[in-house]
């Protein structure tokens, strides 16, 4: 089975790494694959990597952007999707768009406590995300309860990973 062929998530940060890991676990613990920041790139860039080392898809920040936006591509390069961050709101406001732009994807609940619900357009919850309690580092699960594509899932949580992190 592939990296996005699993329907619950384990994500660890790595400790100690030189850059940026996220270890994705299947509920057994087993590592399935990993989301790496790129070294040197122009701009802020997560690869999932399978556990053959196979690069399967991606997370770009974009460079030019009002609000923090991330382009979404599939192993074959292709943009599937964008998230975007609401520039004022109360609390953190995100959602995910398919390229043309139609919202598919909400994010709400507590996303500084990394607990959160993932939501269809029409409000029906598709993904939980939750903090495990008593981990040194960020530890948490992730748990697709609806039909929705893992990579935007997992993209999501990635995204809204890496804009935390930026303002640690």
């Amino acid at each position: 089975m592939g990296l996005f062929d699993y329907r619950t998530y384990l994500i660890d940060e790595k400790l100690l790494s030189v850059r940026d890991t996220l270890i994705i676990k299947d509920e057994k613990n087993q590592e399935l694959g990993r989301a790496v920041k790129k070294l040197l790139a122009l701009r802020e860039e997560i690869e999932f990597i399978d556990s053959q080392g196979k690069k399967v898809g991606g997370v770009r920040r974009k460079m030019v952007a009002a609000r923090p936006a991330f382009e979404v591509y599939n192993q074959n390069k292709k943009l599937v999707a964008n998230i975007k961050k609401k520039i004022v709101a109360i609390g953190d406001d995100w959602w995910v768009e398919e390229p043309k732009g139609e919202k598919v994807l909400n994010v709400d609940g507590n996303i500084l406590d990394l607990e959160y619900k993932i939501k269809d357009k029409l409000g029906q919850e598709v993904a939980v995300v939750l903090r495990k309690l008593f981990s040194i580092r960020d530890h948490y699960g992730v748990k697709i309860v609806r039909d929705v594509d893992p990579l935007l899932i997992l993209a999501t949580v990635v995204s809204i990973n890496m804009e935390k992190e930026r303002k640690d």
